[in-house]
């Protein structure tokens, strides 16, 4: 018997260029509930970057006080569960910067390079139950370029509530 309601973010293609750290994706709750990352996917889609460059994703607390605009509920993985409390998002009226890392992972900047981590037990990354446009608010990733080719990536934060 599940013990919590599990969504899926996606942060569908999103392009990065720069070589410095890029948010892509938040995830961030309310004030009443905390939710919790258990899963990261994240895909790089067809690049023309040379073969000995890499991507860095990284999953961070922020270091600012972002403002995230038009959240989007996560597909649930239950059909019967409800709407979920935690909002994703990709677009920001203030982006989040880069602070505490939780997890990263550098992955080759070609084409169809792919990880997938989930956790065991305990070790999930928390998203506090804190509110959008609040400090501290929310876990978000960021993708960091070795060099500045235009290139596709994909996020899926998997998410239980």
């Amino acid at each position: 018997m599940a013990v919590s309601d599990v969504y899926t973010f996606r942060s569908g293609s999103v392009a990065v260029a720069a070589t410095t750290a890029t948010a892509v994706m938040s995830v961030v709750s309310t004030t009443a509930l905390r939710g919790w990352v258990v899963g990261v996917r994240v895909n790089v889609g067809v690049t023309a970057a040379a073969a000995g460059n890499t991507m860095l994703f990284q999953l961070a607390r922020p270091l600012n006080t972002p403002t995230a605009t038009t959240g989007t509920s996560g597909a649930s993985d239950d059909y019967s569960a409800p709407a979920s409390v935690v909002q994703g998002y990709t677009t920001w009226s203030t982006a989040p910067t880069l602070g505490a890392v939780v997890w990263e992972q550098e992955v080759a900047q070609v084409t169809a390079s792919s990880w997938e981590e989930f956790p065991p037990a305990g070790y999930e990354w928390q998203i506090p139950a804190i509110a959008n446009a609040s400090a501290f608010a929310g876990l978000h990733m960021f993708v960091t370029a070795s060099v500045a080719t235009s290139t596709p990536v994909f996020v899926n934060l998997v998410v239980s509530e």
